[in-house]
């Protein structure tokens, strides 16, 4: 692969994710009209890896923490976000989706779900499974061959 194709595979990458994304955002709307986009990747991942901590989702979002913190105490508010206590260690909050908030990662996940197969729809199944293979390959060889947070330290 010479060296234009591997930022071609960027480019693409950055371009399919911007259309699902503004995809996401207009339809979002009709579930609930004040949801941010911040806000509905924290309820999907929490909903995905219920009793994460706040510091693991900071790393993973790569967001500031006094903004993530201001994020989850608005989810709360809302109902959708519970935090509570690690049994190991009472210093560290855990997080889990409340009964509303499994209702509306319900929801978000259909509509992710829909939009991802609406943009997809030209390429067959046995094609997104290749290329999902592919990217995840990519993905594990660029973590790999990346220095460590702590290296930059």
């Amino acid at each position: 692969m010479n060296s234009t194709t591997s930022i071609d595979v960027f480019e693409v990458l950055h371009d399919l994710l911007h259309l699902f994304r503004a995809r996401l955002r207009r339809s979002m709307e009709s579930i609930h009209p004040e949801l941010t986009f911040n806000e509905v990747r924290i309820l999907m991942h929490t909903g995905r890896h219920p009793g994460l901590t706040q510091k693991e989702l900071v790393e993973h979002s790569h967001t500031d923490k006094a903004q993530m913190a201001r994020t989850l105490a608005q989810l709360q508010d809302r109902g959708w976000l519970e935090r509570s206590a690690s049994a190991s260690d009472k210093r560290v909050r855990c997080l889990r989706l409340s009964p509303q908030g499994q209702t509306l990662h319900a929801r978000l996940r259909q509509l992710r779900e829909a939009l991802a197969a609406e943009l997809l729809q030209e390429c067959p199944p046995p094609l997104q499974a290749q290329l999902l293979a592919l990217l995840e390959q990519a993905r594990d060889s660029a973590r790999q061959h990346s220095p460590k947070p702590e290296d930059h330290a």
